[in-house]
């Protein structure tokens, strides 16, 4: 005898359709996960590429990372300029020192004929571009796949001395004009930090607020979603950033969920400062933001440890942009 078929209700429909609604959902939340994850892993891939060509060029300058033309004795005083140097904010930038500001000018070192001709106002990413007038690596590579920035179009590569603006390039690069010791080489502290996603703070001319909703300062005991607001936009917006790619001085690079990741505990995107010196090395990981005081410390650790033109921390690590 047949049995028969048992209509299935409305509520049962209603319950398989949220759970297939559920198990879909999670699904995309999971695939987007992964396709996260898939663009972080080619970022890393971007980064250890350009580190890698980074080593064969120090082989042949003297163990020392790319480093464009400037004024060296522009470091005993004020003078070098990477940063806007005014207080209004413009976009796209417009002021010496940053991406893409005359990209057909060539800097310049100064000459004993000339002590005064060289350069002083010098975008960082112009050492990142020595690469691709030489070469050596695509402008493609120095995009980060999980962000809204694009590819330099520029055709004639030869012509410039820099990318053609900020969406242009993914990374930033230790600000390369001071003290040699100060700058990126191969003979680095192993710790330290060379080249990494681009920082959150090019497009904020503001004094950061390093504490948390108590009032307590941030440490490195904190979550690191507490630390999301100082994070490389790169990889989940700015303000919201999950982390940053870091490249070393031997051309490995690691993902690192706090910027504090320098050497003793470096704020990788800020200069060094006495403001937070009595809090137990805060200097260290609440730093001054590049725009905050540029001509006061024309290079990352100068006059942390006291007055003069070589009173500089070598460790004192400063991604810019």
């Amino acid at each position: 005898m047949r049995k028969k078929l048992r209509a299935v209700t409305l509520i049962e429909l209603v319950v398989l359709a949220g759970v297939v609604t559920t198990v879909l959902s999670l699904s995309f939340v999971n695939l987007a996960r992964l396709r996260e994850l898939s663009k972080r892993l080619v970022c890393s891939v971007n980064l250890k590429g350009i580190g890698a060509v980074t080593q064969i060029y120090a082989q042949d300058n003297d163990d020392q990372w790319m480093v464009p033309p400037f004024r060296m004795s522009a470091i005993d005083r004020w003078g070098i300029d990477y940063v806007k140097n005014d207080e209004t904010f413009i976009f796209p930038p417009r002021d010496e020192g940053e991406v893409g500001w005359n990209r057909l000018w060539e800097s310049t070192s100064e000459t004993p004929s000339f002590p005064s001709k060289g350069s002083t106002q010098v975008s960082v990413t112009r050492a990142f571009w020595m690469l691709v007038r030489s070469r050596d690596v695509h402008v493609k590579q120095f995009v980060c796949p999980s962000n809204y920035d694009t590819p330099d179009e520029s055709e004639a590569l030869s012509l410039y001395y820099d990318f053609t603006g900020y969406t242009n390039i993914s990374y930033g690069y230790q600000v390369p004009f001071g003290p040699r010791a100060t700058r990126p080489h191969v003979g680095a502290d192993p710790g330290r930090i060379q080249a990494a996603d681009k920082g959150p703070f090019y497009l904020r001319t503001y004094y950061p607020d390093w504490t948390l909703p108590d009032r307590s300062p941030i440490d490195l005991e904190d979550p690191a979603m507490a630390w999301r607001p100082f994070n490389s936009p790169n990889h989940g917006g700015l303000g919201n950033g999950e982390g940053q790619n870091c490249l070393f001085p031997d051309a490995s690079v690691c993902f690192h969920s706090i910027p504090a990741v320098g050497v003793d505990n470096d704020n990788i995107y800020t200069v060094m400062t006495e403001e937070w010196g009595t809090l137990q090395g805060f200097n260290r990981i609440h730093g001054d933001t590049v725009h905050t005081s540029p001509i006061t410390y024309p290079y990352p650790g100068q006059n942390v440890f006291g007055q003069g033109p070589n009173m500089f921390a070598s460790t004192d690590t400063l991604i810019y942009p």
